[in-house]
Formats: structure tokens, sequence, C-alpha cells
């Protein structure tokens, strides 16, 4: 297996296990449920951000293989990989602090008292504006990263313009959602933007495969 068809085969199945990730993610949670309630959601939670977190360092062998296809000579193309690389460290990051840190809260305060449940709240109420602010992060930067992608097979030819103008559309709408508020930060509104910014990856795998049949000029 070629290089090109590695890089094309990690995008599709990062972007599908991103996808998944998105489908199962708890939509709410109450802690004011029953004990055996709050668990079961732990345990979906633990588990969706365990495979969100295995789809990022795969993801990035993939988006390696847009840049590397583009040329490292290429300053939007390199500019891209490492914006992209940042955004996935924030929602590394997220995932980490919604998945892990924050279930293991929620199942803290199952069995203690009031006065250290109003302090575990608080942690909660902390851990989430964490995770809100790190996913903005993602949106903000994998935006960028999709638009500098774009322009650079924009310019690169007739073959790859309609790919390019398509993901600079999907950069583009959530980058000016984002900046004016409209975005909602909760499973349905991110798990979009992961949906739309999925399609489009997908579709650059395929053309990447395709390239793998009849390489085009560089």
């Amino acid at each position: 297996m070629t290089n090109q068809r590695i890089h094309a085969t990690a995008l599709i199945i990062g972007m599908l296990a991103g996808i998944v990730t998105m489908s199962i993610h708890p939509t709410s949670f109450d802690l004011h449920a029953s004990a055996e309630a709050i668990a079961h959601v732990n345990h979906v939670n633990t588990v969706t951000h365990i495979l969100g977190l295995a789809s990022i360092p795969v993801t990035l062998l993939g988006v390696f293989g847009i840049s590397s296809r583009i040329g490292w000579n290429n300053m939007h193309g390199l500019s891209a990989f490492i914006v992209y690389c940042f955004a996935s460290v924030a929602v590394m990051l997220a995932a980490v602090a919604d998945g892990l840190i924050g279930s293991s809260l929620a199942q803290e305060a199952i069995n203690v008292d009031d006065s250290k449940r109003q302090m575990l709240m608080m942690a909660l109420h902390y851990n989430f504006q964490l995770n809100q602010a790190l996913a903005k992060v993602y949106i903000a930067g994998s935006s960028c990263a999709f638009i500098l992608w774009s322009i650079a097979l924009i310019r690169l030819g007739k073959t790859t313009r309609k790919l390019g103008i398509g993901g600079g559309i999907v950069g583009l709408c959530p980058l000016i959602a984002l900046l004016s508020g409209h975005v909602q930060m909760d499973a349905h509104g991110f798990g979009l933007i992961i949906l739309a910014q999925a399609s489009w990856i997908i579709l650059v795998a395929i053309s990447l495969l395709r390239e793998c049949v009849t390489p085009l000029p560089a």
C-alpha cells in the first residue's frame, strides 16, 4: 500500500470515527437522576470520548497526506497542517475534560453529602466552561486550516478547484457562525460542524485514492 493510500484510508477511518463519536455522544446529563442512570451515562460518555481521542492521531496521519500531496513548499498547505495540529490539541483536551474528567467528577458526586456535592458542582461547571472554550478553539483552528487547504487546492489546478471551493465553504461557514455567536456548542451544533468537515475530508480521501490509480500532475 502506497503512502497516499495510507493517508486516504486514515482520513476515512478518522472521520467515520468522529461521526460515530458525535452520534453516540450523550446530549444531556442530570445529576439528580438515579445512581444507575448516572453511572450508565458516565460509561457511555467515557467510551464516546475515548473513541474520539483515538480518532485524532489517525486523522492527523490523514491530513498529513493532504498537505504532502499539495507540497510542503506550498505555504498554504504547510500552514494548514500546522494550524490543524494546533486545533487537534484543543479538541483532544476538550475530549479529556468532557469525557474523562467530567465523568469522574459526576461519578464522585453520587455518594457525597450536600457540602461536598456543591464543591463538585462548581468543579463540573468550570470543567464544562473549559470544554466549551477548547471546542471553540478547535472550530476556529480547524476552519482556518480548511480555508488554507482550500486556497492551495484551488491554485493547484482545475482538477482540484471544485474540491477547494467546497472546502472553503466548509471552513468559512463555521468560522462566521462562531465569530457571530450563532453556533451552539452542544452535541448537536458541534456534531453538525464535525459532519460537514468529515464529508469534505472523505471527498478529499476519495480524490487521493483515485490519484493512486490515475496520478494527477504535480
